[in-house]
């Protein structure tokens, strides 16, 4: 087999597309790199009316033979974008997400660019003035989903915390349940960005794993069979065959209830977003219960995909399959459970097994007490022969003699 020539020299466009390995992420990049493109003036070209595909080429092969001159139109770019954060019209955090694109299309075509001082210049994200959900508001979402997709939607966000483009990644592959002696289930963990260099591990709690698997089984009276490991985590409610149901999908459910539940009133003048982020809001949510549990910094940041900085970032901890954090989140299952009957469940096996450990403590008390017990009459009982043993032994000796003992014990136990 021969490679064709259009193998080998790909464009630069299709290094580009080839560098990203998210569809969604593609499909979100081409079109925030094509703004940019459409933003830079042909002439700068030195043609006309040329083409999306062509004007990525042109523009890499600018900053490849003039990297001053991509400078000053990416400066001029973050300087349009920087106008807009005055206006209020668009965040610092979405001028960065707009920049990403740009540093993906010159990482794909190997052009070594210092981004130092451009990064400087975008203003840093202030303090997010979005709230996080409430219980209750929770509570009322699940009282309104009418499906198990509504449903794990809700617990699987708000106990885990990811951001909602995971829900373009999840297979089963990415589940892991987690059972006590008793079979109970006690929660699992959560594979998030599968394959992505972002790829992390986190938990989820014993309810939104109820869900799971009322769905799993929910999946075999559908589609006759269980779901395979590489099939999409949750599929669309109106196809016959497993279609994912991604980002898109569960952020249309998820304004759906909100909007059924009084959460997405009409805006008032001069208010561009509410309070209550739809996805972002369960993530916030997942956060604060985490931390008034007082589960470790560095585990929670490590759960909700952030790197909590300094050493502790650098150096990987453990094997993430040894899932050594779960001991961490439990602490949090409590605060982290909606439904309030499910909570006092978990309360009533928590004493439960607190009483259960405290019999066995018990238990090995009293066997310790036994032994330490018989030790001692044990004692006793040789203390009271010992002089007897004593004198047959000094018998003993005189009658067959030291040099006999003294070969046979040695002479330092004769001693003795």
């Amino acid at each position: 087999m021969k490679l064709d020539i259009t193998d080998i020299e790909t464009s630069a466009y299709q290094n580009f597309l080839d560098y990203i390995r998210n569809e969604q992420t593609r499909i979100k990049y081409s079109s925030d790199l094509k703004k940019f493109l459409d933003l830079v003036p042909d002439k700068i070209y030195k043609d006309n009316d040329i083409e999306f595909t062509d004007k990525t080429e042109a523009f890499v092969t600018l900053v490849r033979a003039d990297v001053k001159v991509g400078k000053s139109i990416i400066k001029a770019y973050v300087r349009e974008l920087k106008k807009k954060i005055d206006d209020d019209s668009i965040s610092p955090s979405r001028v960065l997400n707009l920049i990403k694109p740009i540093k993906a299309l010159f990482a794909a075509n190997d052009i070594d660019f210092s981004w130092q001082k451009i990064n400087k210049s975008i203003p840093k994200p202030g303090k997010s003035k979005d709230k996080a959900y409430t219980r209750e508001q929770l509570q009322m979402l699940m009282a309104n989903a009418t499906n198990l997709v509504d449903k794990i939607m809700i617990t699987l966000c708000s106990s885990a915390g990811f951001r909602v483009e995971a829900w373009d990644y999840f297979t089963w592959d990415d589940v892991v349940f987690f059972y006590n002696d008793d079979n109970s289930l006690k929660g699992g963990a959560l594979r998030i960005y599968h394959g992505d260099d972002e790829e992390y591990w986190t938990h989820f709690t014993p309810e939104a794993g109820k869900y799971l698997l009322l769905y799993k089984e929910s999946w075999k009276s559908r589609f006759m069979r269980y779901p395979k490991e590489t099939d999409p985590l949750v599929v669309s409610v109106r196809i016959l065959h497993p279609s994912r149901l991604g980002k898109k999908g569960m952020e249309s459910r998820m304004n759906e209830l909100a909007k059924k539940c009084g959460f997405r009133p009409k805006l008032e003048p001069g208010q561009k977003r509410h309070k209550v982020m739809l996805d972002h809001g369960m993530r916030k949510y997942c956060n604060t219960m985490m931390r008034r549990a007082k589960v470790n910094f560095a585990d929670k940041e490590d759960m909700q995909g952030r790197n909590p900085g300094g050493q502790e970032g650098s150096y990987e901890r453990y094997e993430e399959q040894d899932f050594e954090r779960f001991s961490e989140y439990q602490k949090a299952i409590p605060f982290l459970t909606i439904s309030d009957e499910e909570r006092i469940r978990l309360e009533n096996e928590k004493l439960k097994q607190e009483n259960t450990e405290k019999k066995q403590f018990e238990e090995k008390i009293k066997v310790l007490e036994q032994r330490q017990g018989e030790l001692e009459n044990s004692q006793k009982e040789y203390e009271s022969i010992k002089p007897d043993l004593d004198k047959m032994l000094l018998e003993y000796v005189e009658e067959l003699g030291e040099d006999f003992f003294k070969q046979v014990f040695g002479e330092k136990t004769f001693k003795n």
